[in-house]
């Protein structure tokens, strides 16, 4: 895998090792080797549990996984744990936990439409685990008022708020039953916590989903010039889940880099707007951080079982590996635990489609496809491989150009 810097440097990235060097190499021809799958019948690093707490919730976002649109996956619900269902989540996670700490996220729908069972469960998770708990709550803010925001901070609850930039952009698409834009209550309750707990704000992720890359020049701009935003750094700027309902594009690498360098222009322009410094912190951050180790014989295929440290329990008790992945794969209930038939299996196909794929690829090591591309067919699959071999190199042509412009964040 190569790149050319606007600088006309080329630069290689050998797939042995994660190195990159300078000048044109060629490791087309080096193949992985892959341990084979091995059964597993524990899961001994989970520590998180995620709760979806309620199916329902007050906004009708147009991209919502929820919204209908997405194959396999539930539409907007009305069920939502009882005080005696969040006991039984609790008595599952003592089995499985034992003696390390537990952290417990609440999810939906919107979890604040059933504040008085957050309420319940986290009253009830510190009787169990004193010392050894924490908390965070994904929530849409929209219902987050003050006298919610005191008792959640009060109680050491970190929230991941959702807002996709100002007014503007926001209300495109994060809207109401009757189509009215959320940004404004999601804009007050930020302002409320900015202004009377600023000693907490660090325990805030404001989580961004980005459905156009053309609209991220002017939303950065527009965040900047803020009163409250502009103190504010998102904490993940994300694009659409990939629906093959509708359509997923195949990239095109030339257009991709076109439009990435000139967003990296307005930044180095403008490092202190933070969207942007977020944005690109992103793109780069596996580059920045990547082990650089010689491979010398097989390795392990990356699957997230069964060293997954989270697990997904839905209002109906059933447990997934994680909150993204489609609601038919589910691999246990908390009455009955784990069906480590059904883990293994679901592992092993997508262990074998990997395999199959992954021999030659260059990107094996940075790769974003998970457990949750398991619902695709092969025609899918060739999409998505090649949208993660175009961001691969796209990404390492970034942390070259950032390097390159003493732009490294």
């Amino acid at each position: 895998m190569q790149v050319k810097t606007t600088r006309y440097n080329i630069y290689s990235y050998l797939r042995q090792t994660g190195e990159i060097v300078c000048g044109a190499v060629n490791d087309d021809g080096y193949a992985w080797s892959f341990e084979p799958f091995h059964p597993f019948f524990a899961m001994p690093e989970v520590e998180m549990f995620i709760l979806s707490i309620t199916e329902q919730c007050n906004l009708r976002c147009s991209y919502c996984c929820y919204s209908g649109e997405y194959k396999n996956n539930r539409t907007h619900g009305v069920r939502s744990m009882s005080p005696a269902d969040i006991d039984e989540v609790y008595t599952f996670i003592q089995h499985v936990i034992r003696k390390r700490p537990v952290q417990i996220v609440f999810y939906g729908g919107e979890p604040l439409l059933q504040y008085e069972r957050i309420k319940y469960a986290v009253e009830k998770a510190l009787y169990l685990w004193p010392q050894d708990v924490s908390f965070s709550l994904s929530t849409n803010a929209t219902l987050l008022s003050k006298e919610k925001a005191d008792w959640l901070i009060t109680h050491h609850v970190k929230l991941a708020i959702s807002i996709d930039g100002t007014a503007l952009f926001h209300d495109r698409y994060r809207i109401d039953e009757v189509g009215k834009g959320s940004f404004s209550r999601v804009y007050d309750a930020l302002s409320y916590i900015v202004c009377n707990y600023p000693e907490y704000v660090s325990n805030i992720q404001l989580l961004m989903t980005l459905p156009s890359i053309e609209q991220l020049e002017a939303l950065a701009e527009d965040w900047n010039e803020d009163i409250i935003l502009h103190k504010l750094s998102p904490s993940q700027i994300v694009g659409l889940a990939p629906n093959f309902a509708k359509v997923v594009k195949t990239y095109n690498w030339d257009k991709l880099r076109d439009q990435y360098l000139y967003l990296l222009d307005i930044y180095e322009r403008h490092q202190d707007w933070l969207v942007l410094k977020a944005f690109f912190n992103g793109c780069i951050a596996y580059w920045k951080d990547r082990p650089i180790v010689e491979v010398d014989s097989s390795v392990p295929m990356a699957t997230c079982m069964p060293v997954n440290t989270k697990l997904y329990i839905d209002t109906n008790k059933q447990i997934a590996v994680c909150e993204k992945i489609s609601d038919q794969y589910r691999i246990g209930n908390i009455k009955n635990g784990i069906n480590w038939h059904k883990a293994n299996e679901l592992a092993l196909q997508y262990y074998n489609k990997r395999v199959c794929r992954c021999t030659y690829c260059p990107a094996i090591r940075m790769c974003d496809l998970c457990l949750t591309a398991i619902e695709f067919n092969d025609e899918q699959w060739d999409v998505l491989c090649h949208n993660e071999r175009v961001y691969a190199r796209l990404y390492m042509l970034l942390f070259c150009e950032m390097a390159e412009r003493g732009l490294m964040i």
